[in-house]
């Protein structure tokens, strides 16, 4: 963390910590069974909708652009997971693969990596292009919620017999 702006001292904590929740989003990719089901979808949809859900959500949500499918090759409303929500659909004769959601995931990574670079402590509190959330909000929401897809993705692949992928928490 770079601590000689004090002006910055939860963006670099924050930074910290998001750099820890990537390395797990990257090491849930890896080990995770992209096959296993539940509630109808494979499990690569719920990575694939956490992924989505950084990209758009973590820095602006009111000003986001949907990546071109050259980034990844995965259309933007397999995101979708819930049937009663607008743009739902099943598509199962889709396949998503490990490679698709690492390219997507480290195409995330930049943009988060360079969102940090322009952040410090001031504008945490700021609510970008007049939302309804707070940087700070928006970046804490997302831990949370990929976190919750992650953990869903690891008990998915444990039972199916693999092993449980690696995690990384606060001390490494």
């Amino acid at each position: 963390m770079n601590t000689a702006n004090s002006n910055s001292i939860l963006t670099g904590i924050l930074r910290e910590q998001t750099e820890i929740l990537l390395k797990n989003l990257d090491d849930q990719i890896a080990g995770a069974d992209l096959d296993a089901v539940i509630d109808g979808l494979p499990n690569w949809r719920y990575l694939f909708h956490a992924i989505h859900s950084l990209d758009k959500s973590l820095i602006n949500p009111d000003d986001f652009t949907e990546p071109d499918i050259s980034v990844c090759g995965i259309e933007p409303d397999l995101s979708i997971i819930d049937e009663k929500r607008p743009g739902y659909r099943q598509a199962p004769e889709v396949t998503v693969t490990r490679s698709q959601l690492e390219r997507y995931a480290s195409y995330v990574r930049r943009k988060i990596e360079s969102y940090f670079d322009t952040l410090d402590d001031t504008m945490l509190a700021e609510k970008p292009g007049n939302g309804r959330f707070t940087r700070l909000t928006l970046i804490l929401g997302q831990a949370r919620h990929i976190m919750w897809h992650l953990g869903l993705s690891s008990g998915l692949t444990v039972q199916t017999g693999k092993p449980w992928p690696v995690y990384t928490g606060l001390f490494g």
